[in-house]
């Protein structure tokens, strides 16, 4: 079990337990209950397949370094195939659940999933790397934890007609514009945890892999690591004056303090072992109060 929980590196799936606790959240407030049966459902869903992207990622990297890998190839593939199959299953129940927007969500994060770290390019050494794992942990899993919570949630709707084969698309564009506003601080708070690991491996991923801070050099790379904090409190405070969240939420603006302590601290020094867990720090303090003023905004409202 010990070596199987380093395989999947269990202790870093923050990045997906808390965008998934503020969708909840804020489904909350904003209809006053939760649908119990498929949020227990998508939990076992969605982790498996962080777990099986973080092991085919460890699998790689091992041999590339010629370290000894946690399994051998047949026995890394099997635990990598079944965590693989397990989700999909639970993924495509959900999608019969819940409808074909669904499936198109979740084959995206499959697809992201899977290209992060395996084939010819891989997403993780490309300059893409932030955008990606910011996106899909924070905007698409936001999106699919509110859609199967919330039936009348459908900013991005796609209907499909079996008997003629026929597919519709909506789109209500100020609802998913609202909805993105909402989703930016875990969005930005996630991508700064890998833009903070691609920038203290900067020197030594210069030869193989080509990262945003290989483009932008990590002058640049710091300056982005600080922004991105800044418009996460700024979308915040936009989206609680736009009613879209409650004014609870404006209490998130607290943690601008020890976030901005961090990121003097990471500025000063960019050494994984000494100075990456703060941007995890940073992640964990912002979405934590993030979630708990929406669920108190909930509270205060329905009860």
């Amino acid at each position: 079990m010990k070596k199987f929980l380093s395989f999947v590196e269990i202790q870093t799936k923050l990045a997906t337990f808390f965008p998934f606790l503020a969708a909840l959240a804020y489904v909350f407030y904003s209809v006053g209950n939760i649908n119990l049966v498929s949020t227990l459902l998508y939990i076992p869903a969605a982790l498996l397949l962080d777990m099986s992207v973080t092991a085919i990622n460890n699998h790689l990297d091992y041999r590339e370094e010629n370290l000894e890998p946690h399994y051998s190839n047949w026995a890394g593939f099997f635990i990598i195939l079944l965590m693989l199959t397990i989700s999909a299953i639970l993924s495509l129940y959900l999608v019969y659940l819940h409808g074909f927007t669904l499936l198109i969500a979740g084959a995206f994060c499959f697809f992201i999933g899977i290209t992060y770290t395996f084939g010819p390019a891989p997403i993780s050494k490309s300059p893409y790397s932030e955008v990606a794992s910011g996106f899909v942990a924070g905007t698409v899993i936001m999106f699919i934890v509110t859609t199967i919570n919330n039936p009348s949630f459908r900013p991005l709707g796609l209907f499909f007609n079996y008997s003629e084969m026929f597919l519709m698309a909506a789109i209500d564009l100020p609802a998913l514009i609202g909805f993105g506003l909402i989703t930016l601080p875990a969005t930005f708070a996630a991508s700064n945890i890998s833009l903070a690991n691609n920038i203290c491996d900067a020197e030594k991923d210069r030869t193989f892999r080509y990262t945003l801070v290989h483009h932008i050099g990590t002058s640049n790379g710091l300056k982005l690591f600080a922004a991105l904090y800044y418009a996460a409190y700024l979308a915040i405070v936009i989206a609680s004056i736009l009613g879209l969240i409650p004014l609870w939420s404006l209490t998130t603006l607290l943690t601008l303090i020890p976030v901005q302590r961090n990121i003097r601290l990471f500025y000063k020094k960019q050494v994984k072992s000494e100075t990456f867990v703060p941007a995890v720090k940073n992640f964990v303090m912002i979405m934590l109060v993030y979630t708990l003023s929406m669920a108190i905004g909930g509270i205060l409202y329905w009860i």
